[in-house]
């Protein structure tokens, strides 16, 4: 089997209790039928614990992937995630007790074509730190390991993998090309996966290969500046509304995600002057980029998504809805990196933009709620047709 993931990977380690946030807190903590019926055998005064707080999810629990969970506490924490953020059941059973969310968790894996590949999410502080943390190009690791995937695959879903393989590299190849802007790097990016789609809806999957990615990355192919010059700021701020409608409407786990939401709502949305107010911030934004030379941040949060989700098109066939939610999310950051901004007076850091990404990252990554929620949003919303996503991106 093959084993794939971002070379920062390899440095990646739990901190902790010395980390500024938690795993342990916001989301449904979800218990696997093995590590269920471990607890259940558990002995003793804290077997008791264990058993007083498991939960079993009704069928009409949504955004769960068991049977059985942890009862929350306040601000739904773990019930054993003790005052120093570290783990009760970890303290009193060793690691090998923990259920396979805990143990794994940051992680995301994803099989596929004989390989099983794995990111860490930027939700973690200390994934966030090493994803963002230098300048040079993300890079990617694949090695033969042990072991092997627990489904087997058809030649035909081995042949389609090598195809979608194929393509999500070339995507990150046009948003790696530093010759042009990262928004002109996006906006070829979207056309790149528009023209696999076709090939996909045509069921010509196998011709993949052969779309030329050169026009893509070329510097005399100024998609971006057509965009651009296309772009009406009354269009574009209409666009960036509805923004805010749909991530208002995603179920919120976090005070931090409504205390961003709110501040973009009291700057931009109420105010009389609000578009006006998002152009000259936006002004500002692009300065502060190109003063700080942070431009690849963008490039690594947009080569980030398209590493863990691109790929998982197999299963659907939706390359470009995939690409569409990649270019949302820039979007959305983007906004709340240029409210920052403003709001700091530029004085803004590397560690802003971390939390910024990281507090995205909870509310959207691992919630398939609201995956499935913006998936349908990006499918029958005017701001997320192919066109007008470009012209937000270019503006």
């Amino acid at each position: 089997m093959k084993l794939r993931y971002p070379s920062y990977y390899e440095n990646f380690k739990c901190i902790a209790g010395q980390c500024e946030d938690t795993c342990c807190a916001g989301w449904e903590i979800d218990i696997d039928d093995e590590s269920y019926a471990y607890y259940m055998s558990v002995e003793g005064e804290f077997g008791e614990k264990l058993r007083s707080l498991m939960k079993e999810y009704s069928s009409e629990d949504a955004d769960v992937y068991e049977r059985h969970g942890f009862s929350l506490g306040e601000n739904r924490r773990c019930p054993f995630l003790n005052e120093k953020n570290l783990c009760e059941i970890y303290k009193e059973l060793g690691e090998d007790a923990l259920c396979y969310v805990c143990t794994f968790t940051p992680r995301n894996f994803f099989e596929f074509g004989g390989a099983r590949e794995v990111a860490i999410s930027a939700s973690c502080p200390e994934a966030g730190r090493l994803i963002f943390g230098k300048k040079e190009k993300i890079s990617f690791v694949e090695q033969e390991t042990e072991g092997e995937l627990d489904f087997e695959e058809s030649e035909e879903e081995l042949a389609l993998a090598r195809v979608v393989l194929h393509a999500r590299n070339r995507a990150i190849e046009i948003l790696q090309n530093r010759e042009v802007s990262i928004e002109e790097r996006t906006v070829s990016f979207l056309l790149y996966a528009k023209e696999v789609q076709g090939y996909l809806n045509e069921g010509r999957e196998m011709e993949i290969p052969s779309v030329d990615t050169v026009k893509y990355m070329s510097e005399k192919e100024k998609w971006g500046k057509r965009y651009k010059s296309e772009m009406n700021l009354s269009q574009c701020y209409g666009y960036f509304l509805q923004r805010m409608c749909s991530f208002t409407a995603i179920a919120s786990i976090n005070a931090e995600w409504e205390n961003f939401l709110e501040k973009l709502q009291s700057r931009y949305v109420k105010p009389e002057n609000g578009m006006v107010q998002y152009e000259e911030d936006l002004e500002k934004l692009k300065l502060d980029i190109e003063e700080t030379d942070r431009e690849y941040v963008y490039e690594h949060l947009m080569v980030y998504y398209t590493f863990m989700c691109l790929a998982r098109c197999v299963d659907d066939y939706d390359f470009l809805g995939k690409a569409k939610f990649i270019a949302i999310s820039f979007l959305m950051i983007r906004d709340i990196n240029m409210m920052c901004i403003a709001e700091k007076n530029g004085k803004f850091d590397l560690e802003d933009w971390q939390k910024i990404v990281r507090i995205y990252a909870k509310e959207v990554e691992h919630s398939e709620e609201n995956l499935d929620y913006l998936a349908e949003e990006c499918l029958f919303e005017e701001a997320y047709d192919l066109d007008n996503l470009c012209k937000s991106v270019s503006q």
